[in-house]
């Protein structure tokens, strides 16, 4: 594949206990070496995690900087291939230079949704830093990232064009349309005018793997009674969490639905 989806990253104010959540449920382990802080400077004591193919970057958010998922994040074996063929299929589509501190993300784009994305080249050595090359297989793992747009077709479109991801299915009767590279989906759902949230464009949500739905349902709740600040977040709360709980129901790829401590909406399914 000329790109492989291999990155994820969100911002929150409780970066400890967001952390905390992701290694407890889905053994999501450390990657990096440290990376900036509420400082601007390198942390040695902090790193991206990942599952063994996704590296996921909890930053800590800045003023400015809403809370959860910001962007994610592409490697691709030849990053003077995707200028091109940005230049060539979307040629008003800006392309930003990656931030000098983030040396494993050389560029940074967004496709017709909105929806930003870093590029990697493939088999840099500081690429290792967020993309772990050799990587890992484990029970639990991402398995798809969600992005509303308002014309699924046309963003589908986009990321066969510049990324070659290949259509894996086609829900007609909600019009989501799921790519991938191969290993990680990308679910592309339509905006939904019954509820607020489902106005927005880009990244929705995120969808794990798990080995067993009732386990990581107990480790849920053991890790609410262990620690309350890095529980998940309750779904269904007045009359607007009810409608949020409808939509996300409606995403064909998961089997039981909660959100992060910081209200990131996740699912699960079973392998």
């Amino acid at each position: 594949m000329f790109a492989k989806i291999r990155h994820l990253a969100m911002y929150t104010h409780d970066l400890a206990a967001v952390t905390h959540f992701y290694q407890s449920i889905f053994g999501m382990k450390r990657m990096t070496s440290g990376t900036v802080d509420e400082s601007g400077k390198q942390n040695a004591n902090r790193g991206h995690i990942s599952d063994g193919v996704i590296g996921m970057a909890i930053l800590p958010r800045y003023a400015g900087i809403q809370s959860g998922m910001d962007h994610y994040g592409f490697e691709v074996t030849d990053i003077k291939d995707f200028v091109r063929r940005m230049e060539q299929y979307y040629p008003d589509v800006k392309i930003a230079k990656g931030l000098e501190y983030v040396p494993f993300a050389g560029l940074r784009s967004y496709d017709p949704a909105g929806t930003q994305f870093d590029i990697a080249q493939a088999h840099v050595g500081n690429v290792r830093e967020g993309y772990n090359e050799s990587g890992w297989d484990q029970a639990r793992w991402i398995n798809h990232i969600s992005i509303r747009a308002d014309n699924p077709m046309a963003v589908a479109e986009f990321y066969e064009k510049i990324f070659e991801l290949k259509e894996a299915e086609t829900y007609r009767d909600d019009g989501s349309i799921c790519m991938t590279d191969g290993k990680v989906k990308l679910l592309l759902r339509p905006r939904d005018n019954s509820l607020y949230r489902g106005l927005r464009e880009g990244l929705d949500h995120v969808g794990f793997k798990v080995e067993n739905l009732k386990a990581a349902a107990d480790d849920l709740d053991a890790l609410a009674a262990s620690s309350p600040e890095s529980a998940r977040r309750k779904l269904t709360v007045g009359l607007h969490g009810q409608l949020i709980e409808s939509d996300f129901r409606k995403c064909c790829l998961g089997q039981h639905f909660l959100s992060d401590p910081d209200g990131v909406l996740i699912d699960m399914a079973e392998n």
